[in-house]
């Protein structure tokens, strides 16, 4: 990897860190914003908000993690995927629903520069050789 990709790829994190240590505690704060989207837009529970707020708080600490990276992005981007679909079913600007899948696809990128694809295809080996006993 050369060295101009190492300096994209960390500061693609360093902005993916921010957003997401932010957005996460955000959802921490029960009469706050995100608690009238979760449970009275959304219909989703208080319980699910904090839920999401740790994954997005955890992740965001986590893929300035050498060893983390690839597993953050990778979870950040399956919450992203949520989020796509939250917004789609109960209606949203097609603007929110464009940042979030452009956010979703970049994590996927990181997740994949990181290693994240070696990491998945051992997965899914393992998978086909129990599926085979």
């Amino acid at each position: 990897m050369t060295n101009l990709k190492k300096v994209l790829l960390f500061l693609m994190s360093a902005y993916f860190a921010n957003t997401y240590i932010t957005h996460g505690w955000e959802k921490f704060d029960a009469d706050g914003f995100w608690s009238t989207a979760f449970i009275e837009r959304w219909g989703y529970g208080l319980y699910f908000m904090y839920f999401i707020g740790v994954l997005e708080f955890l992740g965001g600490i986590g893929i300035l993690l050498p060893k983390a990276n690839k597993y953050a992005a990778f979870t950040l981007a399956v919450v992203m995927l949520g989020a796509m679909i939250t917004r789609v079913v109960f209606g949203t600007s097609v603007d929110d629903v464009i940042w979030i899948a452009f956010s979703m696809v970049t994590l996927l990128y990181l997740s994949l520069a990181y290693g994240m694809g070696e990491e998945l295809e051992r997965w899914i080996g393992k998978i086909k050789k129990r599926s085979k006993l």
